[in-house]
């Protein structure tokens, strides 16, 4: 259920607004969107005055992004396109003389390899030569090595696939396992020879699937001196075990392992300071695994090390890096209704770097102690920036998105308020393009989800993606809630949803719903709730026990936690028993399963509702999906189950993702406008004679 984090600059209340009178016109559709250059991985040439990044392009003609290697001059200029026409083109890192890039890609059918390009239009070399493909890779120190992460063969033989001589056994794996997981490993490639050999081997495995709470998959990270490289080690090649993770040291020179850490679970991330022993990495800060995470500090003498960003009291979820003198590091992290950069020194409180209203959503610090990232605002696309110094104001680098000047965009404003038992929240509210003071309006209730994650202030990033503009243009508010369990308002507030996934999350959005309306703002008769992934849980909850919405839309939703236990991987394994408390075979948690799932009391639920769902998706089952239908059908309440051939936890191709955006926004303005939508049937489509 997580997903990508992004976040906010150094104010608080109002957001930074774009006046809507400033441009002629806005996106009212969804083919405006086809526009947008996102950008990607960031990475500085050894000098600092080159910064290499990927634009990512929707093309529809061949239903695929198309990426591209790019190079800006820090000092400012005209982009220009290294490498163009490989397919899923990612991971840009600089060799250490700073004469060539190499990257992740793939040709046609073939699996990924690391390439290296050593100028603008030259044709790229392929380094590795890896059967099962390349994961990750990092340049050594000295630049004639290259550590790369591949899996195993698999445990079958050709012959015995053909045969059918191919059973295995099932653990800890999802409910689309088709065969035996096998581990991956890191092999070095010595560049002057071509030679390679495995540096890690046996059962356990480099981590390669999303982590349960946060965290992420990161290449081997080198020592300074080249001695060394630390990675998360998985206990095993299971999918669903990936909270079974210890930060690991491997000598180059033999092979020899060594766990730093006392943890034994929840450990992820490493990096080598630049200079020195010292190794960064991310764990919780507690209690339990429910709960922001920290950036840790130990050595390669081993030890638990210090918490160094406790004060920060932000979850640091994914991303940050050391800064040249090894003396601090700069940290991402959810603040609010957007995000910042945090600097945090090894000793003493860390403090947000002045950023205005950009949320920053990537970032990279040269060895000269430049910061590049890449940001937006909800009125402004991506683009990629640069802070010469700490304490300077950023400078804009690319102009990529010009395309979106040409419209204007609706008023968001942050809100807070207090549940009943005194939780305060926060979210945004966005109000319609035409809204005058004193009428009220239909309202989408749009839960985000995590849901150690947040809604955020962000051009189109998140889950919600363009909906927010689209909802608006069609006169309608727009409210994202941070209900209890977001990751933006300190540990105590993500911390509050243990063994509460439902109730305490319920009263946040139903009485941020009661404020709205105390002002006069909502038409309480037109009201929608829209969610994915946990967002969707948290959506089919509301309608299992309120029964004033007007429709719903649950996108890839939990509705079933032993479903979620038993068949789902990525992690959710963990993060469900982690999160209520225990499986639902322990005495002290079994009842959660059953009270907190709303499959349980979906007898109830008389509402209109929409379900999509990803025929892949191994993060929340389509069989929950189908129970959810099922319980609806049954009873005639409107429904339409919509399946996405293919897709994972959301749509991964651009034609896929513009119909799921397309059938939220059709379902719910069905259901929003101004007169009744009149009889449907059991998929909820119309009944009027046309």
């Amino acid at each position: 259920m997580k997903h990508g984090r992004i976040c906010l600059g150094a104010w608080v209340g109002f957001l930074v607004l774009v006046s809507p009178g400033a441009w002629a016109s806005r996106p009212t559709n969804l083919r405006a969107y086809r526009h947008l250059v996102k950008l990607a991985s960031p990475q500085f040439s050894p000098d600092g005055r080159q910064i290499a990044f990927v634009t990512i392009r929707p093309d529809f003609l061949y239903n695929r992004y198309d990426t591209t290697l790019r190079v800006v001059p820090a000092a400012g200029g005209k982009p220009v396109a290294w490498v163009r026409g490989l397919h899923d083109l990612h991971m840009p890192r600089w060799a250490p003389d700073g004469r060539h890039i190499a990257f992740l890609a793939r040709v046609g059918r073939e699996k990924p390899e690391v390439y290296d390009v050593a100028f603008a239009g030259a044709t790229p070399h392929c380094l590795t030569h890896a059967p099962e493909g390349v994961l990750q890779f990092a340049w050594s120190p000295d630049g004639r090595t290259l550590a790369y992460v591949t899996p195993d063969k698999p445990a079958l033989n050709a012959w015995d696939r053909r045969t059918g001589h191919d059973l295995f056994s099932i653990q800890d794996d999802d409910y689309q396992v088709t065969r035996a997981p096998v581990p991956s490993q890191i092999w070095l490639l010595t560049l002057s020879s071509g030679k390679t050999r495995p540096l890690t081997t046996g059962p356990t495995s480099v981590l390669e699937n999303a982590p349960p709470f946060a965290g992420s998959i990161t290449a081997p990270s080198w020592s300074a001196k080249g001695r060394w490289l630390a990675y998360t080690r998985q206990a095993d090649a299971d999918d669903a075990d990936t909270d079974r993770t210890t930060i690991t040291v491997v000598n180059v020179a033999n092979g020899k392992e060594r766990v730093l850490t006392r943890h034994n679970r929840y450990e992820y991330t490493p990096s080598f300071a630049p200079r020195g022993d010292a190794i960064a990495y991310l764990y919780p800060h507690g209690p339990g695994p429910v709960s922001d995470m920290d950036v840790f500090v130990t050595t390669l003498q081993g030890g638990d090390g210090r918490d160094v960003s406790a004060d920060l009291d932000r979850d640091v979820a994914t991303t940050y890096a050391w800064l040249p003198d090894g003396q601090g590091l700069l940290a991402l992290a959810n603040d609010g209704v957007g995000s910042r950069i945090y600097l945090q020194p090894l000793r003493g409180r860390g403090h947000a770097l002045d950023l205005g209203a950009l949320n920053p959503t990537q970032l990279a610090v040269s060895a000269q102690g430049a910061v590049a990232f890449v940001a937006d605002t909800a009125t402004r696309p991506p683009e990629l920036y640069l802070l010469r110094r700490l304490d300077s104001r950023p400078v804009i680098l690319t102009h990529l998105n010009r395309f979106f000047a040409a419209y204007r965009y609706p008023r968001s404003v942050q809100v807070t308020w207090r549940a009943p038992d005194g939780q305060v929240n926060d979210g945004i509210l966005t109000y319609p393009d035409d809204y005058h003071p004193g009428q009220r309006y239909p309202l989408v209730v749009y839960s985000h989800g995590g849901p150690e994650a947040a809604s955020t202030e962000n051009f189109d990033a998140g889950e919600i993606g363009p909906l927010r503009d689209l909802f608006s243009a069609h006169g309608f508010l727009v409210f994202e809630p941070n209900y209890r369990g977001s990751d933006n308002l300190g540990n105590a507030h993500e911390h509050a949803i243990y063994r509460d996934p439902g109730k305490g999350p319920d009263s946040d959005v139903i009485s941020g719903i009661r404020m709205l309306e105390e002002r006069g703002l909502v038409d309480p008769k037109r009201i929608a709730a829209v969610g994915h992934s946990y967002g969707g849980y948290l959506t089919a909850w509301l309608i299992t026990h309120q029964h004033f919405w007007r429709c719903a839309v649950v996108a890839d939703g939990v509705v079933d936690w032993t479903q979620e236990y038993e068949l789902s991987g990525a992690g959710n394994l963990a993060w469900v028993r982690d999160s209520l408390g225990g499986s639902p075979w322990n005495p002290g948690s079994a009842a959660l399963y059953i009270q907190d799932s709303p499959i349980t009391d979906a007898g109830q639920i008389t509402t209109p509702t929409l379900i999509l769902s990803g025929t892949a998706d191994i993060t929340v089952p389509i069989t929950e999906s189908f129970a959810l239908y099922h319980a609806l059908a049954s009873r005639h309440v409107p429904v339409r189950f919509i399946g996405i051939p293919g897709a994972y936890h959301l749509p991964q191709d651009p034609v896929q993702l513009e119909l799921y955006y397309r059938a939220i926004e059709h379902w719910v303005v069905g259901y929003l406008q101004r007169s009744p939508p009149g009889p449907v049937d059991s998929r909820g489509i119309s009944l009027r004679k046309r």
